[in-house]
């Protein structure tokens, strides 16, 4: 292995052919899952202005505070690489004029997110999210239409898993329990951490996502959101908890669960791992009705989830599973130069068949290259010599059996797809 002073930078990650295999196998399940269910795309830049997420993230919170990438352009503009993509959504949904769209607007993404904090296993510094937003639909019907397609994914993955849920209620309910709550925690300001110390007069409700084990104790005897819903919020999330029993999907009530972003209101949900004992988060997400209005756009109700992509990828690596290396039909071989250089133009030929073929030139012997055509799983051989160069032939040979013809070029695709197709 080669060295060089150039090293990526700290909690990056370099995704090599391997993880690939992995990578593309989450990603078009996602794809395919939202797809069916009549979901469209969208992707939003990389950079955005820095006030879009001090607004609607949140001044106080610890992204906004200590994890943005931020900087100033050569127009002296604040930018900042996302940290996350709600704020982005909601800020194309009003930008693009989304609005006049028939309701409800169903958009999914797969985005690379960027947050300046301590690395750890499956935490990185630039991490990558699939999620989903729904715009328009107040219903409680679009938080489990939410809620339920991300356990599909996760299903579909073969990834074991419960979904944690809580409901915040209104900003009126909140209002009424954060009085309760700093009361509450005003017993133990003299051993807060400054920052939630900070967070007690601010918002108290972040206390209650602290990992920090002594705040954990601290929280154990603190009053329960659920107790201060209106009877429309409790009403409302009783009739979710029916809906996903009645859907099949394991839940469990976590009155603790609040989430660390400003925006969220009502269903608040994770989706935690089962599958070992720490029972890790994968993602999460919940209702967020005033965001959009807050950033400059029409009242509008959205619900949303985002699922850590490498989060996913540990899981599945934890569990063992390898999706098969994708075969191909043909592998073309080729014994001498002549050969090599005709050989070339029938891979090209094949591939713009759409005939799925691969080769190794580098490779000069015959065993050589069907040892790597073996391993590709591929169906056929197409070998050529210097002799079968001359004529404008190849020898196709069936792996499987080892019987072998002779076909001209001008024949070559028509007959093996046919064949392929048999």
């Amino acid at each position: 292995m080669s060295h060089s002073k150039y090293q990526r930078p700290r909690g990056m990650q370099d995704l090599l052919p391997a993880d690939q295999r992995l990578w593309s196998y989450i990603t078009e399940t996602y794809v395919r899952i939202c797809r069916d269910a009549g979901i469209d795309r969208i992707s939003t830049p990389i950079l955005e202005s820095t006030e879009l997420f001090t607004r609607a993230v949140g001044e106080q919170t610890e992204v906004v505070t200590k994890e943005m990438y931020s900087l100033i352009d050569k127009s002296n503009n604040s930018l900042t690489l996302k940290p996350e993509s709600t704020a982005g959504m909601v800020r194309a949904y009003i930008q693009n004029g989304m609005a006049s769209l028939p309701k409800p607007v169903e958009l999914y993404y797969i985005e690379p997110h960027f947050r300046y904090e301590r690395p750890q296993a499956g935490r990185y510094r630039q991490h990558h999210q699939l999620g989903l937003e729904i715009f328009g639909d107040a219903g409680a019907t679009s938080d489990v239409h939410t809620i339920s397609l991300g356990s599909r994914v996760l299903a579909s993955l073969g990834i074991e898993h419960i979904v944690a849920i809580n409901s915040i209620g209104t900003a009126d309910d909140r209002s009424k329990y954060v009085a309760v709550l700093q009361r509450y925690f005003e017993k133990y300001s003299k051993d807060l951490p400054a920052n939630n110390l900070a967070q007690l007069s601010t918002n108290p409700l972040r206390i209650l996502d602290s990992k920090d084990s002594k705040i954990i104790e601290m929280i154990v005897d603190a009053p329960h959101i659920l107790d201060y819903l209106s009877k429309d919020s409790s009403l409302r999330f009783q009739l979710i908890l029916e809906m996903l029993e009645g859907c099949g999907i394991s839940y469990e009530l976590n009155s603790r669960l609040v989430r660390g972003l400003d925006y969220y209101n009502d269903t608040v949900f994770e989706y935690v791992s089962t599958g070992n004992q720490a029972r890790d988060s994968l993602g999460g997400g919940g209702r967020y009705d005033s965001l959009v209005s807050q950033l400059g756009g029409v009242d509008t109700p959205a619900v949303g989830f985002g699922l850590g992509l490498e989060r996913l990828k540990m899981e599945l690596e934890a569990n063992g599973f390898w999706p098969a290396e994708n075969g191909v039909d043909v592998f073309v071989v080729a014994i001498g130069k002549d050969a090599t250089n005709y050989a070339e133009v029938i891979c090209e030929l094949l591939l713009d068949a759409s005939i799925k073929t691969s080769a190794n030139f580098t490779k000069k012997s015959l065993s050589d290259q069907l040892a790597i055509a073996a391993k590709k799983n591929a169906r056929y051989a197409v070998v050529i010599g210097n002799r079968e160069a001359k004529l404008n032939e190849v020898i196709v040979k069936d792996m499987s059996s080892g019987n072998q013809h002779t076909e001209k070029q001008d024949t070559l695709v028509k007959n093996l797809h046919n064949i392929l197709k048999a």
